[in-house]
């Protein structure tokens, strides 16, 4: 399984709803990952990066992860459930 954290970012110009849209994914992907918000001193395979707009160019770099996967709009939904499952 995949060790996988998620982000969201500020929220100032959402398009889409983002709770929703975590939710989508987690269920998608419950066979091959594990899903957690993130904690200090602990190592990703996945970071998961739920944004609300284009406009917004935080990677959370400070969160130790192998992989970022960047949502941005409800379009991007099936290619992040798509590259996070062939990391697995």
């Amino acid at each position: 399984m995949l060790r996988c954290t998620v982000k969201f970012c500020g929220g100032c110009n959402p398009r889409y709803d983002r709770g929703e849209a975590y939710q989508t994914v987690r269920t998608s992907l419950a066979d091959v990952a594990d899903f957690s918000y993130p904690e200090d001193g602990v190592h990703y395979d996945v970071l998961l990066i739920i944004r609300g707009c284009t406009g917004c160019p935080y990677l959370y770099e400070e969160i130790d992860a192998d992989h970022r996967v960047i949502m941005d709009s409800a379009d991007s939904i099936p290619e992040a459930i798509r590259t996070i499952r062939q990391l697995a």
